[in-house]
C-alpha cells in the first residue's frame, strides 16, 4: 500500500486566519443561501460576512487557495489544526470538481450571491450547465477565478501517460469488446489488468462504472453486478494469462474493495460468481472468499472508520457487511477497538464523537437479520431495501413542480410550529431526563431564532425556561438554570448584536424584555460585547439594555471609558448620568478630557443634568485648570447648550468664579450661554448685578462684561429683564446707561424653544 501523505506545513497565524474566517463565511452563507430567499435577513447578514472575509482574504494582492478533498491549502501549505468549516468547505468545493479558487478582488453582496448560488447547486445541476466555473465565467466577474480539476489529466500522470488511465476510454472499450455471455474482451482485461495494480484506481474505477451506469439508466443491483462480472473476469483471466500475478492482483483487490461503498463489498464478497466468469464453464474462482481472507484487520477499521465520518454513524447496510465480513465475535471485538483508536485520534475532540461513535458501535455488533430470517432471504431483503432507498432518491416530480411546492412553505410557519412544540413538550414531559434533553433543543433553537430575528419566537423560549428555574420547588429547575446559564455563555449575545444592527425599534423592545428575562447574569457579556463593537447604531440599542438592568450594569461603566471606539465612550457617559448620580461625577469630570467633542459634550450634558453644587464646582474646576483644549471644548459645548436646565449652573459661574485673564473668556461665554437659556427671576437679577457692577481700573474689561449682561437681559425678553434695561437708560452710570442703550437698540433675538436633557 502506498505511504500515507505527509502533512502540510503550517501556514502563518495571519493566513491562516484569514483563511479559516473565509472558510466559515462561505460554507455558512453557502447553506443559508440554499435555504433562504434573498430578501430574508439571515442572507443579508451572511452577504456582509463573506463580504468582509473576502476583503480581508485580499488584502495583501490575490489570494490563491488549493482545494483538496479534506483540506485547504494556501500556498501549499495548510492549517496547523483541523478546522471543520474549512473540512467542509473543501469537500463542498471538491464535490463540484473545483480544484483551485483564487480572490484576485472585493466582491460585493450581490456578486457573492450569484457564486453561491451556483456553488449551493447540486452536482448533477451544475454538471448540467457545464461545471460551476463555467457557469461563474460566464456572469463576467473576475474577482473570483476558478479551476476545475481535469481527473483525465490526474489519471493519465499517474498512470505515467499510458492510454489505459483514461476511465472513460476503459469504459467504451468495455461497451464495444463484450465476448461471449457479457464478459469484456482480452483487450480489455489487459487494459483492467494494468489498473488493478494500484488499490486507488479500482475504486475510482468503480465509481466511475457507476457514473457510467447512471447515466445509461441501470439501477443500483445492476451498476453492482457489471462490478461482480469484471471483477471475476479480472480475477480469471489474471488466473490464466499470468498466474505469476495472480497473488498480488487479489491483494491489490481486496485492497480496492475495503474502500468500496458496504454494498458494492457486500456484493463482491456474498454475490455468487456469474455463470460467464468461470471461463467456458472451467472451475470457478471463489472470489468473494480469496478477498475475505485478504482483508486485514487495519483495513476493515479504516472502512468502518470511513463510511461512519462519510455518513455521521454507522447504517444497516456498513452493519450487514461488518458482520458477513468478520462472523467471529472476538475478531469484531479487536478491529472495533482500533477502529475506535483511529477515530479518536482524528475526531475525538469533537464534541459529538463519543455520542455517534458509541451508537455506531452498538448498530454494528447487534444489528442482525439472521435472528428473523433465513441468510438467503435476509440477504434478499436487504437488496430490496437498497433498492427502495435508491427509488426513494428518484424525483418522478418535474423540478418546476418541486420548486413551486417549495415556495408555498413558510419559514416563519415551520419555525413556529417547531416552537409550539417545544413549548408543549417542555410543559408536559415529566421525567428529569427526558426534559433536560427537550432544553437542549429549546436553547439551541433560542441562539437560532434571534440569529434570523424572530424575537417573539425566540422570547416566549426564554419566558418558559426562566419560568422553571425560578420555581424552587420543581423538579426540573437545575436543569432550566444550567440551560439559562448556557444561554448567557452561548452564542446569544452575539447573535442578538447581529440582529441589533438591522432590527426595528419594536423588535428591539422585545429584545431587550428578553434580556431582562435571562437576568443580571447577561449584563457581564452584553458590557463585552457593546465594547467591542464599532457600530453606532448597535452601541445605542445595546447601551439601552444595559441601562434597563439599572445599577447591575453600573460597574461595567469604568471599562466602557476606557474604550477606543468614542461611541461606546458616550455609551459609558449615558451609563453614569443614568445610573451612577453624585457618585458618578469624578468619572464624568474626566470625561471632559476625551479627545472627542461629542464625548466631552455628552459628559457636560451629564454634569447639568446631576444639577447640584457639587456638579457645577466640578464643571467650574474644568474650567479653571483644565487643559487648554479641554476649555475650549467646554466652553463650544456651553455656548451650543439649548438646556433650561443649565441656567442654575451658568448662575453659579458667574456668582462663583473670577473674570480676570483668562477666565474672562469663560465669564462672558456664560452670561452669554444665560441669556440664550433663563427666563426665572434669579437670572436677571444675577445678570442685572454684572451690569451695574464695574472696576475704574479696567474700564475696558468692564464695558465688555457689561455690553454682554445687556445683550443677554434683552435676550431673555421677559417684562422684569425690560425693565431693568429701561431703568438701567434713564438712571444708570455713565457706562450703564451706554451698554444699556446699544442693548435696546439692536432688535430682540427670537427665543429658541428649550429642551430638556434626556
Amino acid at each position: 500500500m502506498s505511504q500515507p501523505t505527509p502533512p502540510p506545513d503550517p501556514l502563518a497565524p495571519d493566513v491562516a486566519a484569514r483563511l479559516a474566517e473565509f472558510a466559515r463565511a462561505c460554507k455558512a452563507a453557502t447553506r443559508i443561501v440554499s435555504l433562504y430567499p434573498e430578501s430574508h435577513p439571515s442572507i443579508q447578514f451572511a452577504l456582509s460576512r463573506i463580504v468582509e472575509a473576502g476583503r480581508q482574504a485580499v488584502t495583501n494582492g490575490p489570494f490563491a487557495i488549493t482545494v483538496l478533498p479534506d483540506g485547504l491549502l494556501v500556498g501549499g501549505r495548510g492549517l496547523a489544526k483541523p478546522d471543520p468549516a474549512a473540512t467542509e468547505l473543501a469537500a463542498l468545493l471538491h464535490l463540484q470538481l473545483i480544484g483551485e479558487i483564487t480572490l484576485m478582488d472585493t466582491l460585493g453582496a450581490g456578486e457573492w450571491h450569484t457564486f453561491l448560488s451556483l456553488l449551493a447547486k447540486t452536482p448533477e445541476d451544475a454538471r448540467a450547465m457545464g461545471g460551476v466555473a463555467k457557469a461563474w465565467d460566464a456572469s463576467g466577474t473576475k474577482a473570483i477565478a476558478l479551476k476545475e480539476i481535469d481527473y483525465a489529466e490526474v489519471l493519465r500522470e499517474r498512470a505515467g501517460g499510458g492510454e489505459s488511465a483514461s476511465w472513460d476510454r476503459i469504459l467504451a472499450t468495455l461497451s464495444e469488446e463484450q465476448g461471449e455471455g457479457g464478459v469484456p474482451g482480452q483487450p480489455a482485461m489487459a487494459s483492467m489488468l494494468e489498473m488493478a495494480n494500484d488499490p486507488g484506481r479500482l475504486v475510482q474505477f468503480a465509481e466511475k462504472l457507476q457514473e457510467h451506469g447512471r447515466a445509461a439508466g441501470d439501477d443500483s443491483i445492476q451498476q453492482r453486478k457489471s462490478l461482480l462480472e469484471l471483477m471475476h473476469g479480472l480475477a480469471n483471466y489474471a488466473a490464466e494469462r499470468k498466474p505469476e500475478e495472480l497473488d498480488a492482483v487479489l491483494n491489490k483487490m481486496a485492497g480496492a474493495a475495503a474502500q468500496m461503498s458496504p454494498d458494492m463489498l457486500l456484493t463482491l464478497i456474498t454475490d455468487p460468481p456469474p455463470l460467464a466468469s468461470s471461463g467456458g464453464g472451467g472451475q470457478r474462482m471463489d472470489l468473494g472468499g480469496e478477498l475475505q481472507s485478504r482483508l486485514t484487520d487495519e483495513m476493515l477499521a479504516k472502512f468502518l472508520v470511513d463510511n461512519v465520518v462519510k455518513d455521521a454513524g454507522a447504517s444497516s447496510r456498513l452493519a450487514a457487511a461488518f458482520q458477513t465480513l468478520v462472523p467471529d465475535r472476538d475478531r469484531q471485538q479487536s478491529i472495533l477497538a482500533a477502529a475506535t483508536e483511529q477515530a479518536a485520534a482524528m475526531f475525538g475532540r469533537d464534541s459529538e464523537f463519543q455520542k455517534v461513535w458509541s451508537s455506531s458501535t452498538e448498530i454494528l455488533t447487534s444489528y442482525s437479520d439472521s435472528q428473523f430470517v433465513s441468510e438467503d432471504y435476509a440477504r434478499e431483503l436487504s437488496l430490496a431495501r437498497s433498492q427502495a432507498v435508491d427509488v426513494e432518491k428518484i424525483g418522478d416530480d418535474p423540478p418546476n413542480r418541486i420548486r413551486a411546492w417549495v415556495s408555498t412553505v413558510s419559514d416563519d410557519e415551520i419555525r413556529a410550529l417547531d416552537q409550539h412544540l417545544l413549548l408543549d413538550l417542555l410543559t408536559i414531559e415529566a421525567r428529569p431526563e427526558a426534559w433536560a434533553g427537550v432544553l437542549d433543543v429549546a436553547v439551541s433553537s433560542i441562539e437560532q431564532l434571534v440569529l434570523v430575528g424572530d424575537m417573539t419566537l425566540a422570547s416566549q423560549l426564554v419566558d418558559c425556561i426562566v419560568g422553571v428555574a425560578r420555581q424552587e420547588s420543581s423538579p426540573f429547575a437545575a436543569h432550566a438554570a444550567a440551560g439559562v446559564t448556557r444561554l448567557v455563555d452561548g452564542s446569544l449575545v452575539r447573535h442578538l448584536v447581529l440582529f441589533l444592527r438591522q432590527a426595528t425599534d419594536n423588535e428591539v423592545g422585545l429584545a431587550k424584555q428578553m434580556c431582562k428575562t435571562v437576568g443580571p447574569a447577561l449584563v457581564e457579556p452584553l458590557a463585552d460585547a457593546l465594547a467591542a463593537e464599532d457600530n453606532p447604531r448597535t452601541v445605542r440599542r445595546l447601551r439601552d439594555i444595559l441601562i434597563g438592568f439599572g445599577p447591575a450594569a453600573r460597574q461595567y461603566a469604568d471599562e466602557l471609558r476606557s474604550s477606543p471606539n468614542p461611541a461606546v465612550r458616550r455609551a459609558a457617559v449615558d451609563l453614569l448620568r443614568a445610573l451612577g448620580g453624585e457618585a458618578a461625577l469624578p468619572d464624568l469630570r474626566g470625561l471632559l478630557d476625551d479627545a472627542d467633542p461629542q464625548v466631552q459634550r455628552e459628559a457636560l450634558r451629564a454634569i447639568v443634568q446631576i444639577g447640584t453644587n457639587e456638579a457645577y464646582e466640578a464643571l467650574e474646576q474644568a474650567l479653571k485648570s483644565g487643559e487648554p483644549h479641554t476649555r475650549e471644548a467646554i466652553l463650544q459645548a456651553l455656548g451650543a447648550l439649548r438646556d433650561e436646565r443649565a441656567a442654575p449652573l451658568f448662575v453659579y459661574i458667574l456668582t462663583h468664579s473670577g473674570y480676570k485673564g483668562s477666565l474672562e473668556t469663560v465669564y462672558i461665554s456664560s452670561i452669554e450661554s444665560l441669556g440664550r437659556v433663563a427666563s426665572d427671576e434669579r437670572s436677571v437679577s444675577t445678570l442685572t448685578e454684572i451690569l451695574h457692577r464695574g472696576e475704574w481700573y479696567a474700564p475696558n474689561r468692564t464695558a465688555r462684561i457689561r455690553a454682554a449682561a445687556a445683550r443677554a437681559l434683552r435676550a431673555i425678553g421677559t417684562a422684569s429683564a425690560e425693565r431693568t434695561l429701561n431703568e438701567a437708560v434713564s438712571g444708570g452710570a455713565g457706562g450703564v446707561k451706554r451698554a444699556a442703550r446699544a442693548a435696546l437698540a439692536e432688535p430682540a433675538p427670537p427665543r429658541t424653544a428649550m429642551r430638556r436633557a434626556k
